[in-house]
């Protein structure tokens, strides 16, 4: 179309030709726009001069602010900013859904509730999508539509599929080239999608012209997902298609695949389309949905489902077909990961986990984890990084990247408790970088902290800052308050260093509330922030004074290690470590290596 004039933003034909564009034009267009009086000079001729503006679709498609200036301003409606940002999301910007829900807002008093629920069950968009989009098509191409509005995205072989017939894929290139609410998703056109509004329009013509097809619908695209390997769309159909049992078997495979990718939101959505019967009897539903809630920080509800599943455990229901203990071993695992019952029940939990989830379990890298976590927390860090290494051996094999993550943030934590900058910088990095090869930046808060402690650490505080910050924010979304509490104190800290000593008395209040609101959770491992004992000369053990290097090896001597391997993991002469061994021994007036650790433990220093 070639307008005789430019002037849109001014009053006369054009303006009056594009306002009756924008409320009539489908979703999907081409408008071409000529400064020149010649219409009948060629497009090409046109495009030569530069002559030309050429608007689509996503050039019209209504911004938050354009809406809300059409819908108010201009058509008087009085919404609030929430009420326009869902009309936007709801028509997707399409102008000429937003005109419709204007027309029907105009007739009501309670335009909000109108709001919530305006989509293909209102009047207006019936009444116009059904006159002049459906019947404008043959039978055929009204029936790929409608039965095909069950598809998040299309393609020729998924809809031969559904039909039952063949040469969707030219038909699809039709409707998409003649501007239809058909929008191609790639640019070979092997992929498309209906506009959201459209897409539900259809769907209420498909319940009306054929009641109860959509469940048969559903089962064919599940047949064909299912041969062609999309994982989420094969359960999402299941479940359509009420084949709960498939959908469940489907869900317990596959719900540690999304969550370590950090798709939280599809797990849980997937779990709230179950029959709550289905959902509250089956343990392997309880347990994803239990871990998924604890991951994207829904405490409360976590807290119900495991609760739950306990029930089932102990109805003995959780064993599997080959004898197992997988189920329970998941839920040890959970608990211990998560203490919220406190410090005794996370090692309680943690040492069942191990037990439970043996070599060549799918959980034992999450045990382990959860067993290094448990001794980290009690500022046992020789032990935390044991396990926390065995798990990282392990969970490659598992994908347990959130796990992997995790540890990784750790294990730099406990590298800089011991002094070591370069391994702490160097694991931290990868913590990082594991983080955001994986899609996990908004989850994992150890990571973060890691980071940010290891750049407080080498003395750049204002590269710390945004890091620590940052941590904040996803421990306090992620409701771990433990993982908040040391966030905070660390944040507190790099705050201080730089002069911001009101935030950081902030900070820190913050953090002693927590502590003061949950003194069962257990804040050894981190009594003070973990940036700080590198700066401290020396520890107080009671009956003398520790440098930090000795409660390093003193910490080392808790375990079984000899002081070859202790000299080895520290990178120092065996010399050296007998050195300290030997003052570890003398200053609290201890005879042998399990006497000093012995009063160590007494005296609080392990």
């Amino acid at each position: 179309m070639i307008l005789d004039d430019f002037h849109l933003l001014t009053d006369g034909p054009a303006r009056e030709s594009i306002n009756w564009l924008v409320a009539h034009a489908p979703a999907s267009f081409q408008l071409v726009l000529s400064t020149r009086k010649e219409p009948d000079l060629p497009l090409a001729a046109l495009r030569a001069h530069g002559d030309l503006l050429e608007l689509r679709a996503d050039d019209l498609r209504f911004t938050s602010a354009e809406a809300g200036v059409f819908l108010n301003p201009r058509q008087r409606l009085g919404l609030t900013s929430a009420d326009v940002d869902l009309l936007v999301e709801r028509t997707d910007g399409w102008p000429a859904g937003l005109y419709l829900a204007a027309l029907s807002l105009r007739r009501t008093d309670d335009r909000h509730d109108l709001v919530t629920r305006f989509g293909a069950s209102n009047r207006h968009v019936i009444d116009f999508l059904e006159a002049e989009v459906l019947q404008a098509h043959d039978p055929a191409d009204q029936e790929l539509m409608v039965r095909c509005s069950i598809l998040e995205r299309l393609s020729g072989p998924l809809c031969d599929a559904v039909l039952e017939l063949q040469q969707s894929k030219e038909a699809l290139q039709r409707l998409s080239r003649s501007n239809l609410f058909l929008v191609p998703q790639d640019d070979d056109g092997g992929w498309y999608r209906f506009h959201p509004l459209f897409a539900r329009l259809l769907r209420v013509a498909l319940e009306q012209r054929d009641p109860g097809l959509a469940v048969t619908l559903h089962r064919r695209t599940y047949a064909w997902h299912r041969e062609h390997g999309n994982t989420g769309e094969v359960i999402e159909h299941a479940i359509e298609a009420g084949m709960y049992t498939e959908a469940t078997d489907l869900v317990a495979e596959s719900w540690t695949e999304f969550a370590n990718a950090g798709r939280h939101a599809t797990v849980l959505t997937w779990l709230r389309r179950f029959p709550e019967a289905t959902r509250s009897g089956d343990l392997r539903l309880l347990l994803a949905q239990a871990w998924v809630q604890a991951m994207s920080g829904q405490r409360v509800e976590a807290a119900g489902t495991i609760a739950r599943a306990e029930e089932l455990v102990e109805a003995g229901v959780d064993r599997l077909s080959d004898g197992s203990s997988l189920a329970e071993a998941s839920l040890a695992a959970l608990q211990a990961a998560n203490p919220w019952a406190g410090v005794g029940t996370a090692r309680e939990q943690a040492l069942r986990a191990v037990e439970l989830a043996g070599p060549g379990s799918p959980w034992r890298p999450v045990a382990c984890w959860a067993a290094g976590l448990d001794h980290y927390t009690r500022g046992e860090f020789t032990q935390a990084d044991q396990w926390f290494a065995e798990s990282a051996a392990l969970a490659p094999a598992s994908a347990q990247w959130v796990v992997g993550c995790a540890f990784l943030g750790y294990r730099s934590l406990i590298a800089g408790k011991r002094g070591h900058l370069d391994m702490q910088t160097q694991l931290a990095e990868e913590a990082t970088s594991f983080a955001r090869d994986h899609g996990l930046e908004e989850v994992a808060t150890t990571a973060l902290l890691s980071l940010g402690v290891s750049l407080a650490a080498r003395a750049r505080p204002t590269d710390a800052l945004p890091v620590m910050e940052h941590s904040v924010d996803v421990a306090r979304f992620r409701g771990r308050p433990m993982l908040l509490e040391r966030a905070l104190r660390n944040y507190a800290s790099v705050l201080r260093t730089m002069g911001e000593h009101e935030k950081s008395d902030a900070a820190r209040a913050e953090a002693q509330s927590i502590r003061d609101a949950h003194p069962d959770l257990g804040y050894r491992a981190d009594s003070v922030s973990t940036s700080e004992p590198l700066h401290r000369e020396h520890i107080t053990s009671g009956t003398g004074e520790l440098t930090t290097r000795e409660v390093t090896v003193l910490e080392f001597l808790t375990g079984d290690r000899s002081e070859s391997d202790i000299a080895r993991e520290l990178f120092v002469s065996h010399s050296t470590v007998h050195r300290h061994a030997r003052s570890i021994y003398h200053k609290p007036g201890a005879s042998s290596r399990a006497e000093a650790v012995e009063r160590a433990h007494a005296i609080g220093l392990l």
